[in-house]
């Protein structure tokens, strides 16, 4: 096998998923820590945002994972925008707010 045409595999990138701690009476706890700051994220939107909407979008049967919003923006925008149509109490008015952030940073993107 000629060693320039051997395909390498890409290095593991680091996981920005929740991590799990441990807390002192032996519960476990999932976190999700602000690695990357707001202003760089290709989500532009504050982790508690995103947290209170995942909470507001759970509450009504609907999954909103958080830390795949932060980075995925396909993902966040269809939740947002899905939540925006279908939202009921307070859901809709957060999700409008958070596409606006994220129309905002699509457009500086361009």
């Amino acid at each position: 096998m000629n060693s320039r045409h051997r395909h390498r595999r890409p290095l593991p990138q680091p996981s920005l998923a929740p991590r799990r701690i441990s807390l002192a009476n032996g519960a476990v706890r999932l976190v999700v820590d602000d690695l990357i700051p707001c202003h760089e994220r290709p989500v532009q939107a504050e982790l508690r945002a995103l947290e209170r909407f995942s909470a507001l979008m759970a509450g009504q049967g609907w999954p909103a994972h958080v830390s795949r919003m932060a980075y995925d923006r396909i993902y966040a925008g269809e939740r947002f925008g899905f939540a925006k149509r279908v939202g009921r109490g307070a859901l809709p008015a957060l999700a409008r707010q958070l596409l606006q952030s994220w129309r905002v940073n699509r457009s500086q993107l361009v």
